[in-house]
């Protein structure tokens, strides 16, 4: 089974493109785990690009920090209904 979002939303994506996509260790895909990696992932750039548009450290982490709240919320309803 896949877990990548994607995936979860229906979406013809095999967890493999993802790892393959951010550089991952293949042993996370078909698992649960690889949301929670690419979600971190995700999180430090969002974290730099943030910073670099001219946020303080403070306000990019609560920004990123509300992204991957609300995206790791979403996976963990898809992942109810699967």
């Amino acid at each position: 089974m896949n877990y990548n979002r994607l995936a979860l939303q229906g979406v013809d994506i095999d967890d493999m493109d993802f790892i393959k996509h951010f550089n991952l260790p293949s042993h996370l895909a078909y698992t649960p785990k690889l949301n929670d990696v690419i979600l971190d992932t995700i999180f430090k750039q969002n974290l730099e690009g943030f910073k670099r548009q001219g946020m303080s450290d403070t306000a990019a982490g609560h920004k990123a920090g509300e992204l991957r709240s609300k995206a790791r919320k979403e996976i963990q309803a898809l992942l109810k209904n699967k």
